[in-house]
């Protein structure tokens, strides 16, 4: 925090005239000097104007000021104003005697981790001795203290101000004023202004001082992309990220012109890469901003949009921070494979980060295609033969009815785009509304798709329909960073100095809306950063009512469960009653059909297409049976499937190893054995059944496809063991794989970005969480916190499998983690009996769900741990939502008693 404070009360008082504190030689400069030459070429940024109160004056009348005032120490500049004023004789003559002066202030490393700030004013008149002897009197006279002392011959002078301990040094050299919090600072200006040969900050950025573009009548921002970029490595933990490696390695800087206006602070003026004005012939596009909108998820944080002519056109804005891998550019020149793609693909394209300040973050790059079907065969042909033309070895998966392939080439879109797009270790691709997708992970592809599905995009939201409109630019390049999104990164990764400063002051940090930036082909660059000037606050909770019922004769044992309606794409909804009638119903609540079978439904209801015409039919299983009925309650041809006389179902699920309908069911049952069955029914040899001789499952057994390992059949029992075995029932570890002792809770998948990064994750009943590679080998244990022998631990994965967080309970107390086991919130909930769910679609977009059976409430709480509703909401059943990202609220669907409740949840 003292970083930021010492640049406000820096700004305070040498803008407003910290040469109230100097005592100037009362003979005639002998020297004139322009004061840059004393700037270190270590600065981020030197700001420059000639009329430090006017620019002062014009910000405090601006709406933004409201909210800058709340940050520590401006609440100040008002008073300091004022006796600043009253000194120099009030009638605006403090504006007239610092107008015209050359003011600068830089902002430099101290070392690791600190910052301080320098100002330098450089005098064009004698008439300001005047002035300053006047203002130290008046400083003594209000009990300031003055202390002296020589630095190369250089007298400073350093006073203190109150009860602060910081003491502001400054001096003069000959008719430039230097000032600091850090007398360091002043001594090392001194040294430039004293040293021959030493090259400073002009010297090392001369093409932001070319005579033809003087300093404007307002100010100058001119920043050092080296400098920026070693500031943003000192605030964060030290992680080398992509974004700081790329303003180093390609030396980018810029002259700025700062505004401010409204809601918005602005800058403009020219980009420079490797001293040259950031020029390239861009193809316009006449301000379509909402380009590629429809396949940019609501989790982005940021999103980079270009528009050239064609793929190759990249080469003219290269990345000179990324260094080609000549084994795999020698590959790709020739190739014909990568000759075809190139020539299908434009140079339209979209990257969209869900992460910054990582090493490595999950990425997303859309490329719009003449020809995406002839692109997309062209590179898997090419993974094929990466593989020797094994389609074993090809990665090749099914999501939401997209194939995805594996093209496991490092940094291979940066290879093709002149060394843009860095960040890809390999890419999983798919081809999605006729563009080409490429990811850097499994799970932000899979997430995409699932965004898309769900309407969760900035094509659906009104709100970032609304940013893109608001934002319409000609630019054919254009950078949109969501700070929503990105404040919780920022304040996650910051260095600890750092980190409470942001905490602290998240009421303005958090105000900051967009930032988007635009680089015109001529290399002209704008910059706009909005801020949101409503106080976010108050009580938000909600009274929800019914906005629709549907009742029933009997009371309901089961469900909700929301399926697809293959018609239209809406949603119907499965409930079973206590006379085992199971009710299918469209979203209106009209029934479809209403069928009785002999027995409590057990198990998750599927969707297959049996019949392989896109028309989908249903699956279940009862402790003896397994079920397949049409959308009219119709038996499929083979059902029910009776499992083995004297044997109880205890989980179902259904496979469908590639996406070509030829479904698998995987059964155990309550002794932990397992059985597979055709999609006709049949029991197949091999696992007839497969016995464990390790009791009980945690989860129902499932299939995984791991990259580069192939398939998993995966069953995971309550006495701590994990069986992972191939499609034939082998074992693929040598023997069951020791978690702990006791296991109540389910498992999730944690997805890397990195080669060999899957991990299954779970929590023993000690409250160890354990990660297993798919290697079978142990690879992370830690032990939560355990407050007594009865604390229950569990994992509750989201309604996708995607995402996970940890639930702590003790007597009368939760406590909810995220997976990385970090507390998101704790509550006080009193109750023996208590399940939970967790819907999540997209970072801060989750709801965690409290289920107390006893009183048959259910609790909603967003990832802050605010409680959602103000009155809890009868379930006895349980519940079903979705989130639509076009109406920007979630549909909740529960059941009580005998009724079917639908709620409506504005975000």
């Amino acid at each position: 925090m003292s970083q930021l404070r010492n640049l406000l009360v820096v700004v305070v008082i040498l803008v407003l005239g910290v040469a109230a504190f100097l005592i100037l030689k009362t003979d005639y400069f002998e020297d004139q000097w322009d004061g840059i030459e004393m700037v270190s070429p270590n600065a981020v940024f030197l700001f420059e104007t000639k009329n430090p109160v006017g620019f002062w004056n014009s910000l405090v009348e601006k709406p933004v000021w409201e909210k800058l005032s709340q940050l520590p120490g401006l609440e100040e500049l008002e008073s300091q104003l004022i006796f600043l004023d009253s000194v120099s004789g009030r009638q605006g003559k403090l504006h007239q005697y610092l107008k015209n002066q050359r003011f600068r202030l830089s902002l430099h490393p101290l070392g690791k981790e600190a910052y301080g700030f320098l100002v330098g004013i450089a005098f064009e008149n004698r008439e300001f001795i005047r002035f300053t002897k006047n203002l130290e009197k008046q400083f003594e006279n209000q009990g300031g203290t003055l202390k002296k002392r020589t630095y190369s011959g250089i007298s400073l002078s350093e006073v203190g101000l109150g009860d602060g301990e910081n003491r502001f040094t400054y001096a003069t050299f000959d008719n430039v004023l230097l000032g600091s919090y850090h007398s360091f600072l002043v001594e090392d200006a001194i040294r430039y202004a004293q040293s021959e040969g030493v090259v400073n900050f002009k010297a090392t950025y001369p093409h932001l001082f070319d005579p033809q573009n003087p300093l404007p009548e307002g100010s100058m921002l001119r920043v050092s992309g080296d400098g920026l970029a070693g500031f943003i490595q000192d605030l964060t933990t030290g992680s080398t990220d992509t974004f700081s490696s790329d303003l180093r390695g390609n030396d980018f800087s810029a002259n700025l012109v700062p505004q401010i206006s409204g809601e918005e602070i602005s800058l403009s003026g020219e980009l420079y890469s490797n001293g040259r004005l950031y020029q390239v012939e861009l193809e316009k596009e006449g301000g379509n901003t909402r380009l590629f909108s429809s396949l940019i998820s609501n989790r982005a944080v940021s999103v980079s949009r270009y528009l050239l002519s064609e793929a190759a056109d990249f080469e003219l804005i290269s990345n000179d921070n990324f260094s080609p891998l000549p084994t795999v550019q020698a590959e790709l020149e020739n190739n014909e494979y990568i000759r075809e793609f190139r020539q299908a693909i434009t140079g339209k394209v979209a990257l969209v980060s869900e992460g910054l300040l990582d090493e490595l973050s999950q990425q997303v790059l859309i490329v719009q295609a003449d020809n995406p079907g002839r692109a997309i065969n062209n590179l898997k042909s090419f993974a094929l033969s990466q593989v020797q033309n094994d389609s074993s070895k090809l990665f090749l998966d099914y999501y939401l009815g997209k194939e995805l392939f594996l093209l496991d080439m490092e940094e291979f879109p940066a290879h093709v785009f002149g060394g843009n797009f860095t960040g890809f270790l390999k890419c999983y691709l798919t081809v999605v509304d006729d563009k080409l997708v490429f990811s850097n992970s499994l799970r932000a592809l899979r997430n995409l798709l699932e965004d898309l599905y769900q309407d969760n995009t900035w094509g659906k939201s009104i709100r970032y329909h609304e940013m893109l409109k608001a934002r319409e630019s000609t630019a054919p390049y254009q950078f949109y960073l969501n700070n929503d999104r990105f404040y919780p990164i920022l304040t996650r990764s910051s260095h600890p100095s750092w980190n409470v400063l942001f905490q602290k002051y998240s009421g303005v940090f958090g105000s900051f809306d967009w930032l988007d930036i635009s680089i015109f082909e001529d290399g002209r660059m704008e910059a706009n950063l909005g801020i949101d000037l409503e106080e976010k606050g108050g009580d938000k909770r909600l009274i929800l009512s019914e906005s629709r019922r549907t009742d029933f004769e009997s009371p309901l044992i089961f469900g909700p469960i929301g399926l697809q309606n293959y018609n239209d794409r809406s949603t119907d909804f499965l409930v079973q009653d206590q006379d085992f009638f199971i009710h299918l119903l469209t979203y209106e609540g009209e029934t479809i059909f209403s069928q009785r079978v002999p027995g409590e439904i057990i198990s998750d209801v599927f969707q297959i297409d049996y019949y392989k015409n896109g028309k989908l039919q249903l699956v279940f299983a009862t402790r003896d049976l397994i079920y397949g009925l049409d959308r009219y309650g119709n038996l499929l041809p083979g059902f029910p499937i009776h499992f083995e006389e004297g044997r109880d179902i205890d989980f179902l699920n259904v496979l469908d190893y590639d996406n070509n309908k030829d479904y698998r069911f995987f059964v155990s049952d309550q002794e932990g054995n397992l059985f597979l069955y055709s999609g006709k029914g049949a029991l197949l040899p091999e696992w007839e059944p497969k016995t464990t001789n390790q009791g009980e499952l945690t989860a129902p057994p499932a299939h995984h496809r791991v990259p580069g390992m192939g398939d998993f059949m995966v069953a995971m029992h309550t006495n701590g063991r994990l069986g992972l075995y191939n499609r034939r029932g082998e074992s693929k570890t040598g023997g069951p794989i020791l978690l702990g002792e006791n296991l109540s809770t389910s498992y999730g998948i944690e997805e890397g970005i990195s080669e060999g990064q899957v991990k299954l994750v779970t929590i023993n009943d000690a409250g160890e969480v354990v990660k297993v590679n798919f290697k079978g080998e142990l690879t992370y244990r830690n032990q939560l916190l355990r407050p007594d022998r009865d604390t229950q631990f569990e994992l509750v994965n989201d309604q996708n499998g995607a995402n996970f967080v940890w639930v702590i309970k003790e007597y009368n107390k939760i406590r909810v983690l995220n997976s990385q086991e970090r507390l998101l919130f704790e509550m006080d909930i009193l109750s023996d009996r208590l399940d939970y769910r967790f819907f999540s679609f997209g970072p801060d977009n989750a709801i965690f769900v409290v289920l107390d059976r006893m009183q048959e409430f259910a609790y909603l709480y967003n990832q802050q741990g605010e409680l959602i509703n103000q009155k809890p909401i009868n379930v006895s059943g349980d519940l079903w939502i979705r989130f639509s990202g076009s109406r920007n609220e979630y549909t909740l669907v529960t059941v009580y008693m005998n009724q079917m409740n639908e709620y409506i949840v504005p975000l």
